[in-house]
């Protein structure tokens, strides 16, 4: 399966020239399945539904196929955010032990990058793409300081970036939660969180997600857990020790702390340094051999010191760079007082 991530108010993609979305070769998906996620928090009666899909594509061949790798934070009750947080940061890894044996097994030279989706819900504030070659910090590869749920695109690069087997990327997200008063946990929901990156390469390699978890056990010792029932049973997975905790699943649990803004800080200065569980896996859903293995994150500066950007038409990074448009992969999504059919 290959995921291709299309958020709100998405209003197209064109590829550049030299590369295209592959169709109907054996390595291609055989379908294209459409998932829809709905929100509707004002309970609003007689929404319709108009979403679909508008491919425009071309038999004349590109030079390379594009591939598609998810990067940043699994998505899933690992990543967690204290609440009434005017920031906090989490970040999900695209290791070098992954990349290393992805890209050393498939393209030793290297992919190219040329675009960039940030992903984030409703808490989210600012998402940054981070680049480590050789150890050493790159420029970034995409960011949005002022990330807007309701406005997501591609953003293309100003240049291709060339990512080497054993560099590292780090997907870092801001988020605001200081009107929640329960903990805000990754999921699929706007209201649960996300920390994401979709890049869109070429050539095309057997990498679709380079991603990580953090160490759950030692978030739960930040709160005074000292032991879980095992074997584990359940999901989440229910807490046998101390008193307080006990019989609570660790979601409880975390709700149940008494947060305050400076344990929240601890808290977010612990989970930074945390071994990660690494999440590497092939285009039809097998995995890479790093899977599952521990990593420790790399050392890296706190916060991103921004360069100063200077924004022209041919300089900024979130600029419209228009290319001819030969291949478009275009979402139309239109709730409100739209009856036409499915397209």
């Amino acid at each position: 399966s290959v995921l291709i991530s299309v958020s709100i108010d998405f209003q197209g993609f064109t590829y550049p020239p030299h590369v295209g979305l592959s169709i109907g070769t054996a390595a291609d998906p055989l379908f294209v399945l459409m998932e829809v996620h709905y929100d509707n928090p004002s309970y609003t009666e007689g929404l319709i539904d108009n979403s679909g899909l508008r491919l425009i594509y071309t038999p004349v061949l590109r030079k390379y196929d594009a591939g598609v790798i998810e990067a940043g934070l699994w998505v899933s009750l690992f990543h967690n955010i204290p609440p009434g947080m005017p920031e906090f940061v989490s970040e999900g890894h695209c290791t070098l032990e992954c990349l290393e044996e992805a890209l050393g097994a498939e393209r030793p030279t290297g992919i190219q990058v040329f675009a960039v989706l940030l992903h984030a819900h409703l808490a989210g504030r600012a998402i940054r793409m981070r680049h480590f070659h050789n150890g050493e910090e790159q420029k970034l590869l995409a960011y949005d300081d002022e990330f807007d749920f309701n406005f997501q695109e591609f953003q293309y690069l100003k240049e291709e970036r060339t990512i080497l087997p054993g560099d590292n990327l780090i997907t870092e997200c801001h988020y605001s939660t200081v009107d929640r008063i329960r903990m805000t946990w990754g999921g699929l929901s706007t209201r649960n969180e996300m920390c994401l990156s979709y890049l869109l390469y070429y050539p095309r390699i057997n990498l679709t997600r380079c991603a990580s978890i953090p160490d759950i056990m030692e978030q739960l010792q930040f709160i005074g857990v000292k032991e879980i029932y095992r074997p584990v049973r359940t999901w989440p997975f229910i807490i046998k020790s101390p008193k307080q905790y006990k019989n609570l699943s660790f979601m409880d649990a975390m709700n149940k702390f008494k947060w305050s803004r400076s344990e929240g800080l601890s808290y977010n200065q612990l989970v930074l340094k945390l071994p990660v569980n690494v999440r590497c896996s092939k285009t039809d859903n097998a995995e890479w051999s790093i899977q599952g293995m521990t990593a420790l994150p790399p050392e890296i500066e706190r916060p991103y010191k921004t360069e100063p950007v200077i924004c022209s038409s041919s300089s900024c990074l979130s600029c419209s760079l228009f290319l001819t448009l030969l291949f478009i992969v275009h979402i139309t999504a239109s709730t409100i007082g739209n009856t036409g059919p499915f397209v």
